[in-house]
């Protein structure tokens, strides 16, 4: 009975283990299935995780040798910029002497500017000039050739006594007095054309008529003898004036200090404004030869 017992429970055991047995194979085969399908998934990632590798390793390969070539270029362009480094840092210091030399220029420049306007004016100025000097060469061109040295007169002394022997005896103007023809500037430089030929020192002067107030304008001759200065009126030796001063006992045209026939008189000795030396200043100065060229048909030469 006993053993019985131990059979049945043996019994038992065995179809219970193998039921278990059983389940159990059956579980693990299932697992074994579940674990082919894992293995097939993963073998499957694994290729396709192989497959990214692969590109990528292929990527960085191609990375790594751009890289590199980067990098060559890379040294390559830092080598150029330090040589461009050095370029710029001679090219600024050139500019800087530049700089330094283009403001001289320009300081040059605008003083050589002031200075061309300057000359421009001058240039004009002096143009002007000329012109006038040609004009006044051309007025002097017409002067009659050898001017005072005619030999017309014969030689004084220049004394008074001897101005008063040639306006008395030798010394006539060749015309009357006739007005903008041989008026007072033409007769004056006659005389004063005379009497240098002559041998006195005389002078064309220019004033205000001395004998009224009335501005006009006139002219006579001054004469430095080395005894006096004489005042002579060269309108007084046209033929009627001279014969008046004949008959007063005077030497023609003088004006004499004090003159009680000549009102104004001192203004003959300091009432003038002008003083010619001879006919060439005159003409410069007083700037046409119309008011002088007494020759024009005149005696001793046209």
């Amino acid at each position: 009975m006993k053993y019985l017992m131990i059979i049945m429970v043996l019994a038992l055991i065995l179809v219970g283990g193998g039921v278990f047995f059983g389940l159990r194979v059956t579980d693990i085969s299932n697992q074994i299935q579940e674990l082919k399908t894992s293995y097939t998934t993963l073998q499957t990632s694994y290729n396709n995780l192989q497959s990214v590798y692969n590109t990528l390793d292929a990527n960085y390969r191609t990375t790594l040798n751009n890289y590199n070539l980067l990098d060559a270029n890379y040294n390559m362009l830092q080598s150029n910029f330090s040589s461009l480094q050095t370029d710029f840092q001679s090219l600024s210091a050139d500019y800087d002497g530049l700089e330094s030399d283009y403001d001289a220029l320009e300081s040059k420049h605008d003083k050589l500017s002031g200075e061309v306007t300057a000359l421009k004016a001058e240039n004009k100025k002096l143009e002007a000039e000329n012109r006038d000097l040609q004009e006044l060469l051309s007025e002097y061109e017409n002067v009659p050739h050898s001017y005072y040295s005619t030999n017309v007169f014969k030689q004084y002394s220049n004394t008074w006594s001897d101005l008063s022997r040639f306006l008395t005896s030798e010394f006539r103007l060749p015309s009357d007095y006739e007005e903008n023809v041989f008026d007072c500037s033409e007769t004056s430089a006659y005389l004063e054309w005379a009497l240098e030929n002559a041998g006195f020192d005389a002078k064309i002067v220019v004033g205000p008529f001395p004998q009224d107030s009335t501005g006009a304008y006139h002219a006579w001759v001054i004469v430095n003898t080395t005894d006096y200065k004489v005042a002579v009126e060269a309108t007084g030796l046209t033929s009627k004036q001279r014969s008046a001063y004949l008959s007063w006992g005077r030497v023609p045209g003088v004006v004499y200090g004090d003159d009680t026939l000549i009102s104004g008189w001192e203004n003959y000795y300091e009432g003038y404004d002008d003083t010619f030396r001879n006919i060439y200043i005159a003409i410069r100065d007083f700037g046409r030869l119309q008011e002088w060229n007494w020759w024009v048909g005149a005696f001793g030469f046209e």
